[in-house]
């Protein structure tokens, strides 16, 4: 899965340097030595430093909860998920020892969560580690650090990254239509779009044949100054060849835009902006937009799934900063009502543009600061910052409202 191959070991030089922990310099947590999260912590690691914890905390939680028969009825990784809820369930039952172990782990995971933007999931962990230890003076220290992070967040400090757009969406719903106006039209900005091979239709090969010139294998230039380039396999590689053809030789970007897949679920795209130190130190990730057919998205909402199977369409709009509710000249002004309504039952917070054949202005899409960390945790994926068998972010039943399809 991408996010989780050709990581490299530099540092974020960008992003500011969290202070370190004080609840101790290197104990054990449940069996991993916490040194390796706290120099993850150091050297600004902190997708792979919350990876660390995340798995320390689950050891702990299956440590304390295996063959008691004393203990109120809980969910698997409420300790992570839910860290209130669980300590109100078993907070009675833990010993000084304890208490501190998974305190400890609660701010470490805080302060990794700082570093990575999200700072109210933070505060989450730290208000959990005061209801273990209340009044400690180091945890409060930390919950003021983080309020004050959160309050002046803005933009990262260092040299400017390049603003990367994810477009996911149904087979057939306009993402090609959406990028063949990107690539054609005279909109004023430099941007490369990521074709992922398992396209629906492609770029227009036409297009391209008239209108452009290769500059490196898999690399074509737009008469427009925009970039084609196809991605087979790897997604870090990609980013990084396209860095060096363009930023590399002093012919920077304007924006990013990588497509994906039609079944595409857009979270392991999404981590990789996270996961990897060399595309979190030169790309930010700036928005995910979600093309929906407009005529056949209720049915792909209402779709019910097997147990355990993630609904696409569900995902796909409740990851999303931006909407394009496309093909809207398909159907009634009432049916699109009746639409967007859905819609909102699933992400209360994109904002949705209705279009036909894709066209849309590139400030809608593009430069637009909308991903937030914090609102994915939220609202979308409690488990994003967590590894399943498939190497990102699983816990897909985190908080799509209004429960359409069988895996939400």
């Amino acid at each position: 899965a991408f996010g989780r191959s050709a990581r490299t070991s530099e540092p974020s030089s960008s992003r500011a340097r969290a202070p370190l922990p004080s609840t101790g310099s290197s104990p054990d947590m449940s069996g991993l030595d916490a040194s390796a999260a706290i120099a993850a912590l150091q050297s600004q690691r902190y997708f792979d430093g919350v990876q660390l914890v995340n798995n320390a905390m689950e050891a702990w939680e299956e440590r304390f909860t295996s063959g008691r028969t004393d203990l109120p009825a809980t969910e698997k990784l409420d300790v992570l998920r839910r860290p209130e809820a669980f300590l109100a369930q078993v907070g009675g039952l833990l010993d000084p020892t304890l208490k501190g172990e998974l305190a400890q782990m609660y701010v470490l995971r805080a302060r990794l969560l700082n570093g990575l933007g999200a700072q109210r999931r933070g505060l989450v962990d730290v208000d959990a580690a005061l209801l273990l230890l209340p009044g400690d003076e180091a945890i409060l220290k930390c919950k003021q650090e983080i309020e004050t992070a959160s309050q002046s967040a803005g933009p990262a400090e260092g040299g400017p990254k390049t603003p990367t757009t994810i477009i996911t969406g149904f087979l057939g719903a306009g993402k090609t239509t959406l990028l063949n106006h990107i690539l054609e039209e005279n909109h004023g900005k430099r941007i490369a779009v990521i074709e992922n091979e398992f396209g629906e239709v492609g770029i227009d090969d036409k297009l391209l044949n008239s209108k452009s010139s290769v500059t490196e294998e898999n690399v074509i230039e737009m008469n427009n100054g925009c970039i084609c380039c196809t991605v087979r396999g790897d997604l870090i590689a990609g980013l990084k060849k396209l860095h060096k053809q363009t930023t590399g030789k002093g012919k920077p970007l304007d924006g990013i835009i990588i497509e994906t897949t039609g079944l595409a679920d857009p979270a392991p795209v999404a981590q990789t902006f996270f996961a990897d130190d060399f595309v979190n130190s030169h790309m930010e990730l700036d928005g995910i937009l979600t093309v929906v057919d407009a005529k056949h998205i209720l049915e792909h909402l209402k779709e019910v799934k097997p147990e355990g199977i993630v609904n696409e369409s569900v995902e796909q709009i409740g990851f999303a900063d931006r909407i394009l509710l496309n093909k809207t000249d398909l159907v009634t002004p009432e049916y699109l009502d009746e639409v967007e309504g859905e819609l909102r039952v699933v992400n209360r917070t994109a904002q949705i543009r209705r279009t036909a054949m894709s066209k849309i202005d590139m400030d809608f899409i593009l430069g637009i600061r909308a991903f937030s960390l914090d609102k994915v945790l939220e609202q979308v994926s409690q488990g994003f910052l967590e590894e399943d068998e498939h190497g990102h972010g699983g816990g897909h039943g985190g908080g799509h409202g209004g429960g359409h399809g069988g895996g939400h």
